[in-house]
Parts: C-alpha cells; sequence; structure tokens
C-alpha cells in the first residue's frame, strides 16, 4: 500500500453534494481532498455531437448504470428498477433533467400529519436560507410568486419560455381548474457566471454547454480554485475507524495503477449517493449502523406517466426538456383514498427517432406501412406528463450487500430491492385518472398511459431518485444522522447525498439536496476544532 497522506476534511463522491461541500470548506481554508471513482466527462463525449445522439441516450448515454455499463461503474443489481446515477466528476449531474422545485413545508411533518412516515429534524424554515445559497450558486431559472409555495426572492436568472407544449398543457390545467407554474429549473435563462444561457436545443439531461448545471462545469471549477484536491479514478474500498469510534480515513485503489492508497481525515463526509453511500458503510464492517437503518427505506417515489397527442404544430422536440410543474394534489386529502401527494411534471418530447420508437411509452410508430402516417400526424404534437407521488418508506425496501457477487476490486455488489406499498398503488391508480382528464381537456386525438408495470404486475419503475437509505431522524435508534447531517455513531462522519432524506416529498430532490449539503458543510466549518476531537455521540 502507497504511503498515506492527510487532510482536514475527506470528502467521497464529487457529484452535486460532494462539489458543494468542498467548495464551502476550501473556501474556508481546510485542506479537502476529495475522491471520485470516476474521470471526468469532456463536452467533446457528449452525443450533442453526433448525428446517433438518440441513439446514444439510450445506450452509452443511458441513466441507468445497468444499461450504459460504463467503466466507471459499479454493479447494481435490482429486482424492479432503473438505476439511475453516473460516477464521474459532476455525478448524475452528468445526466440529470436540473428540475428545480422546493420542498413544501409539510414535507418535514409527515409524522405529525399522519404518522406513516417521521417528521424531519429540520423544518422549511431551517433549510430556506440555504435554498437560496444553492440557486445563487447554480443560477436557477424559474419565476417567483407560486402560490402553492411559501414567498422567496427572485430567482437568480428568469423563467425560461413558455413553448408550444406548455401553453397547450397550461391552458388544459385552467379548464380543469387545476394549478400549474412555470418550473423552476437548473438551467439558466441567462448568461451567467461564465456560462452561455441555454440555447433551447431540445437535448437536455445531458447538456455540454454548462447552460443545465453539470456541476463540473458550475461548481468544480470554483471548487478546485478555492484550493480542493480532487483525485479522480480513486474507487474507495472502505472507510476506517479507531477505536474511539471515529473515522480516520479511507482506504481507495487507483484505478489508473492498481495501487491501493489510505487518506487519513479529521473529518470524513460520504456524497456518493443513496446506493453508494449505504453500500460502502455496509461494506466498512457495518459502521454507522446501531439503528440497523442503513440501507433502509429506499425511497423512489412512485411514478406513472401519459404521453398524448394533439391537432396542433407544437415543436415538442425543442426547449428545456421540462415545461410546467403542477401542485394541485401535493398535499394530503383523505377523501382520494390514501395519505399523501403527488406532483405532475408536464415535459418535452424527444426527438424524432425517440418518438418514433416510444418516448416515455409503450407508443411507437409502426414498422413498415402506416409509418410515415403515424409520424406525420405525431411528430412535434406531443408531450408527456409524469405523476410524481410521495412514497411511504417501508425498511424491506432497501441496499443490501450481495452475499456471492463482489466487484472487480473485491467489494460486495450492491443489491436493491422495492416494491410500492398498498397506499402507494393506490396513489398511483388515481394518478393514472387524472391524466386521463388532462388527456381530455387537453384535447388530446391520442393518449398513452404508462403504469410501469410489467406483465407479472412488478412495478419497473425507471427510479430517478435514490433516497432515504440513511436517513435523518430526532433520534440514534431510528435514523443515520442527526439534523446536520451528522452520524449519531461516528461523530466525525457526515453523510450530505440524498440517502438522508426521511421523506421523499413530489418533487425532484436536486435543490433540498445540494441545500442540505450546504447546510451540512457550513456546520463542519463553523465546528471544525470541535468535530476534529470529539468522540461523544451529538446530540440531535
Amino acid at each position: 500500500m502507497a504511503a498515506r497522506d492527510h487532510a482536514d476534511v475527506l470528502i467521497v463522491g464529487s457529484g452535486a453534494t460532494g462539489s458543494l461541500a468542498s467548495l464551502v470548506l476550501a473556501e474556508a481554508g481546510l485542506k479537502v481532498i476529495c475522491l471520485e471513482q470516476g474521470g471526468w466527462v469532456e463536452p467533446r463525449e457528449h452525443p450533442h455531437y453526433s448525428g446517433d445522439w438518440q441513439w446514444q441516450r439510450r445506450t452509452r448515454w443511458h441513466s441507468d448504470v445497468n444499461v450504459r455499463r460504463n467503466s466507471d461503474d459499479f454493479p447494481v443489481n435490482s429486482d424492479s428498477s432503473q438505476v439511475l446515477m453516473w460516477n464521474g466528476v459532476g455525478g448524475s449531474t452528468n445526466v440529470y433533467g436540473a428540475l428545480w422545485p422546493r420542498f413544501r413545508p409539510s414535507d418535514f411533518r409527515k409524522g405529525t400529519e399522519h404518522g406513516l412516515q417521521p417528521d424531519w429534524p429540520i423544518t422549511y424554515e431551517d433549510i430556506g436560507p440555504y435554498y437560496e445559497r444553492a440557486d445563487a450558486l447554480i443560477g436557477v431559472s424559474g419565476l417567483e410568486g407560486d402560490p402553492s409555495m411559501p414567498a422567496h426572492p427572485a430567482y437568480p436568472t428568469g423563467p425560461l419560455p413558455l413553448g408550444g407544449p406548455a401553453r397547450h398543457m397550461s391552458q388544459a390545467f385552467d379548464k380543469l381548474g387545476w394549478h400549474w407554474w412555470p418550473v423552476p429549473a437548473g438551467v439558466i435563462s441567462s448568461d451567467y457566471d461564465g456560462r452561455p444561457a441555454c440555447n433551447g436545443c431540445g437535448i437536455c439531461t445531458s447538456c455540454p454547454r454548462g447552460s443545465m448545471s453539470k456541476f463540473s462545469m458550475s461548481v468544480w471549477p470554483r471548487a478546485l480554485e478555492a484550493g480542493t484536491e480532487l483525485r479522480t479514478y480513486a474507487r474507495v474500498l472502505r472507510i476506517e475507524k479507531d477505536r474511539s469510534g471515529r473515522a480516520t480515513g479511507a482506504i481507495y485503489v487507483d484505478r489508473n495503477t492498481g495501487r491501493q492508497h489510505r487518506v487519513t481525515a479529521d473529518v470524513v463526509i460520504l456524497a456518493a449517493n443513496g446506493v453508494g453511500t449505504p453500500r460502502l458503510l455496509l461494506a466498512s464492517d457495518n459502521l454507522a449502523n446501531s439503528s440497523d437503518q442503513v440501507g433502509r427505506n429506499l425511497l423512489h417515489h412512485t411514478l406513472v406517466a401519459c404521453e398524448m397527442w394533439v391537432d396542433e404544430p407544437l415543436a415538442s422536440h425543442t426547449g428545456y426538456v421540462a415545461a410546467l410543474v403542477s401542485r394541485e394534489f401535493a398535499e394530503t386529502d383523505t377523501s382520494r383514498g390514501f395519505i399523501n401527494g403527488f406532483n405532475f411534471n408536464c415535459v418535452t418530447t424527444g426527438g424524432a427517432g425517440e418518438q418514433a420508437n416510444g418516448h416515455m411509452s409503450s407508443a411507437r410508430a409502426p414498422w413498415g406501412k402506416g409509418h410515415h402516417q403515424w409520424f406525420q400526424r405525431h411528430f412535434g404534437r406531443g408531450f408527456g406528463i409524469f405523476g410524481i407521488g410521495d412514497d411511504l418508506p417501508n425498511p424491506d425496501n432497501r441496499v443490501t450487500l450481495s452475499a456471492t457477487q463482489r466487484d472487480e476490486d473485491g467489494v460486495p455488489v450492491a443489491e436493491l430491492h422495492y416494491r410500492p406499498g398498498e397506499n402507494d398503488k393506490k396513489m398511483m391508480s388515481y394518478m393514472l385518472d387524472r391524466l386521463v382528464d388532462i388527456a381530455k381537456a387537453a384535447d388530446a386525438f391520442d393518449y398513452k398511459l404508462q403504469d410501469y408495470m410489467d406483465d407479472e404486475g412488478i412495478y419497473r419503475t425507471p427510479a430517478w431518485h435514490l433516497l432515504g437509505t440513511a436517513r435523518m431522524g430526532k433520534t440514534p435508534d431510528m435514523s443515520v444522522v442527526n439534523k446536520f447531517n451528522q452520524c449519531w455513531d461516528v461523530p466525525n462522519l457526515f453523510i450530505i447525498d440524498a440517502s438522508v432524506f426521511t421523506t421523499g416529498g413530489v418533487v425532484n430532490p436536486t435543490p433540498t439536496v445540494t441545500a442540505l449539503a450546504i447546510r451540512a458543510a457550513e456546520h463542519i466549518r463553523d465546528n471544525f476544532r470541535d468535530l476534529a476531537k470529539t468522540t461523544r455521540p451529538m446530540a440531535a
């Protein structure tokens, strides 16, 4: 093993949260080392510059690691779901949609509301200022004044233009009398911080320009300038601890040379996502798991969708991928037959090839006779709506380690198990009915529902969101970290990715997880001397 070196703070993972923590702590003058098992993803590697970019988005640029099979990824076995994550500088911001809606105040108090989910140990008001700091770093675009949300300052850049799909969908929502609002986005609508404004090309989820906040282009340059040492192709094998229970650092393998290295640190931060973090903790002799909650309570969000087409040219293959958000059904109303609520994300369609082969559903152009007729009727005239709901935590939905499989470095393979509960299924059924209401209000001549169930009735969700597997809580018996993302069992170990989510809410998690990461990093910065020596579990 190569000689060790020492950092004030060691961060595992260079995605959205790892990059922000690196920036905050390096700017404070601390020596920060960040380990990333993948490499840099250069703009020229993106599919945008290739004629077969749509094929690439379904193969080498697919969001699911088990379809993409990038050499930088680690294997993940899943019995029901796709696994969205990207190992490389910037993490999953290399392949996300950058929708930027915030949690609502009620999302933090589900235990008080109905008791089938725990309350967070923090409130919306606690996290509000950090939402704004994250917005400023990223250059979030949006329109303030959404009546369904608490008031907050204007977004750093104004709302993106409403294209044909957004205008048509807004009319359908108005006809139904339902809430809608332009979706806030991690996409700059005007030049910002040296990055060019979105040009509306429509090839979203992997923007090589930096208009969509790909954190390797928006945050990492600043973190490196502040002094962070970023080590790529560094796959962490385990977190080490001493006899007092403190984390002492990590062992990693340099994937370029095959040699193992040890890095010691006064504070260790895990930012390895909702699969990578519990996998690493479990592989590190069940670290930080006296509660038996590590890996448990995996949340994906309930998910259904509808693809629909109207007799109006909408140029729906252009513009930012997301158009509107509707929180009409975001709060619990037990008269619907279930608890919790859901959100509608209204989106554009893909390119010609993607639409012809089924973009959001199994609706596709016939092969041979009728192909051109179908395509002329449908292309550029469609849009889609995802129903995203707050699934209830279930300790049996979880990440575990394989008893028989190991990766090339000898670490046990992560295994995911997930099934929606009865409340989740009732919500999904209700969402599908409301999607039909929208299709009819939009005067769609054709629509196709997507319930993500296979022929055997097993839920096969895209599972973009990997949440809850090392959750935050008020007491150490039912959670892994406290309100500052600090492990109850290991006082100088912090977890700052979305595995700490207590509940999933009804919106995309990136805005909330980035705000939490900044909050945790500032707590570490302001208390570093104490954290560097404490051996006592911290109070809530």
